[in-house]
């Protein structure tokens, strides 16, 4: 399907010298985002990228009919104060996300879908105060996480602690279906501790609520476009990095461009690829168990475009909930004025599933299948589609996030912490919003900080 390559345009790029203050591995919002601080610190500054564009899980396209639309991470809201300040400083145009209207929610994959309020929960209502009571439980539990119940949640898995918060196999399904959704990734997989974390870092499921109010008209990737311009001639592309290696003097990265070095290095790329840069013998020994068991979370994200949002016509908000299904969700995400654009989500185990198609033509296909289902009759004929299966990504194996397997909080308390020269970023990383763009851009800025105070010691000047 043709598209216009506007978005992640290297003009900006311009050949650079092999050695500089900081280098820094991977461009999407975590590593540009340190890259920006640590220019505007008057660092010298060279971010390697391994694809053809900036941007990393945040990729925008305008496809042959103009539209925009984002194949990777897309939704925001206020409460994550670094990325909405980052959209406003660029001026960027938000969209509500916020779309009135009844969704539709399936029980089971095949099931009759029911027409629902959006905030009603789609349960009886003895199974809807079991889900209620089991939310308040699950609060408390975020709210006293602590090193004294570390190591015995983290030898739980989330679907044993999720199940023995409720009492009836409904309340556990919706939550255990919804949090899966969210996580990405299988909850026999993670650990009670990793899926508490979690939930605590965006603010328990209040925070989750208010994560996708609104997102931008000209696409996620403006702000990654944003934030490349603002380090131009520092950013090289086309750059897979094989090697890094530090020593007491400086930190040497090998990619594909050149061999560089630099006093400091910023890991900023989604730590299920630190094997490939060839950095893992340098991680301490916990670090290396940790990452051993290192999940990386399945999305495949398909968005199909209309020539109006049809469904608001019936009184319907576009949103469709099948949790556990291997389509488990849809939102609509169509312009103020203009197309209409679903985004249909197959996460965790879905995704494995669906991936099996790997044909992209064979997931829109089957995309449209569903939708008919779920409506009962034929809907209108698509204008464009695309499907992106973000674990065939190889600079990405996944997506949104990635998570520690079980008992990786034990193992490595301590990582993503400075390790000799090396630092780390990215949204794995993030102490609030993990997971999310906002947890991406905190971790950038934290991560420069982290190196600028270590220069400030080194040299008793931050802005060398």
């Amino acid at each position: 399907m043709p598209v216009d390559h506007a978005f992640g345009s290297p003009k900006h790029v311009a050949r650079i010298p092999g050695s500089a203050d900081v280098i820094v591995i991977g461009a999407g919002l975590a590593g540009l985002s340190a890259a920006r601080l640590l220019r505007s610190h008057g660092a010298s500054v060279i971010v390697l990228e391994a694809r053809d564009r900036p941007g990393g899980r945040v990729h925008s396209q305008r496809l042959a009919g103009g539209h925009v639309i984002d194949l990777g991470a897309q939704f925001m809201g206020d409460t994550q104060t670094y990325i909405a300040a980052l959209a406003d400083e660029a001026g960027l145009h938000r969209v509500s996300a916020v779309v009135p209207g009844h969704i539709l929610h399936l029980s089971s994959e095949d099931a009759v879908p029911s027409r629902r309020p959006a905030d009603q929960l789609p349960l009886s209502m003895i199974d809807r105060f079991d889900a209620l009571q089991a939310f308040w439980r699950l609060e408390r539990a975020m709210a006293s996480l602590d090193g004294q119940n570390l190591a015995r949640l983290d030898r739980i898995d989330a679907a044993s602690f999720i199940r023995g918060k409720t009492f009836l196999r409904p309340a556990f399904q919706a939550i255990g279906g919804y949090l899966e959704g969210e996580i990405c990734t299988p909850l026999r997989h993670v650990s009670a501790y990793e899926a508490l974390e979690q939930g605590a870092s965006i603010g328990g499921f209040a925070g989750e609520g208010a994560s996708a109010q609104w997102f931008l008209a000209a696409g996620a990737a403006t702000m990654t476009q944003f934030l490349a311009e603002a380090i131009e001639g520092s950013l090289v592309l086309n750059a897979p990095v094989s090697r890094v290696m530090q020593n007491s003097d400086a930190v040497t990265v090998t990619a594909a461009t050149d061999t560089y070095r630099a006093a400091r290095a910023i890991v900023a790329v989604p730590p299920q690829l630190y094997g490939t840069l060839g950095m893992v013998p340098e991680l301490p020994r916990s670090w290396q168990d940790a990452l051993r068991g290192w999940r990386p979370g399945s999305v495949v994200k398909t968005i199909l475009v209309f020539r109006e949002p049809w469904w608001r016509r019936s009184g319907l908000a576009g949103t469709i909930v099948s949790l556990g299904g291997t389509f488990g969700a849809a939102v609509d995400a169509s312009p103020q004025d203009g197309a209409g654009i679903l985004v249909v989500f197959s996460t965790a185990k879905g995704a494995q599933v669906f991936a099996q198609k790997q044909e992209e033509k064979d997931r829109i296909a089957a995309a449209m299948r569903w939708l008919c289902h779920v409506h009962g009759t034929r809907v209108p004929d698509l204008l464009d589609a695309r499907s992106v299966d973000w674990s065939a990504e190889p600079f990405s194996v996944g997506g949104y996030a990635s998570r520690r397997g079980i008992g990786g909080w034990t193992a490595a308390p301590d990582l993503f912490s400075p390790h000799g020269r090396l630092h780390f970023a990215e949204t794995e990383t993030a102490t609030r919003w993990r997971s999310f763009m906002d947890g991406a851009v905190q971790s950038g800025i934290r991560s420069a900080n982290e190196v600028l105070g270590g220069q400030q010691h080194e040299t008793g000047d931050a802005t060398r």
